[in-house]
């Protein structure tokens, strides 16, 4: 996973890798699914973007438990 996030960069130039390791660690998995989200439904990976869809993520998450 690591090196796939190495590979792609958000629309400020920064490293999809770093902002991933920037985030508080209990939030790191669902920044990566976010992430992952946004590159398949073809969304600018922005952090307005990749919040909104780990919002929505979560709330998938919690109404399935």
């Amino acid at each position: 996973m690591e090196e796939q996030l190495s590979t792609l960069y958000l629309k400020d130039g920064q490293n999809a890798l770093q902002y991933v390791q920037n985030l508080n660690q209990s939030v790191r998995q669902i920044a990566i699914e976010a992430i992952l989200e946004c590159l398949r439904l073809g969304y600018p990976l922005n952090n307005m973007e990749i919040t909104s869809q780990a919002r929505d993520l979560m709330r998938k998450k919690s109404r399935h438990n």
